[in-house]
């Protein structure tokens, strides 16, 4: 796993391995999941309750309780009752 500087993690949240957080500004909301070899742009801010799939790559924010899978990483859902 590689964690850049100025990441802000919040609380409980699941990093699976070959996972990448580079430096930046970036902010993880709580109870977040990243897959195994997935990884996150700098700059971009994931929400609370989101899932990230293994080696995806997210490149823009995602609100809370969104899932991203692949083939081409989207968000495939924004359930409210997460």
């Amino acid at each position: 796993m590689i964690v850049g500087h100025d990441v802000l993690i919040g609380e409980s949240v699941t990093i699976c391995h070959q996972v990448t957080l580079p430096h930046g500004g970036s902010v993880i909301g709580d109870n977040v999941i990243f897959g195994a070899g997935s990884k996150f742009m700098r700059g971009n801010t994931i929400g609370d309750n989101s899932k990230i799939g293994a080696n995806c790559v997210v490149i823009e924010d995602m609100p809370n309780n969104a899932t991203v899978v692949l083939p081409r990483p989207r968000i495939i859902l924004k359930d409210p009752t997460f």
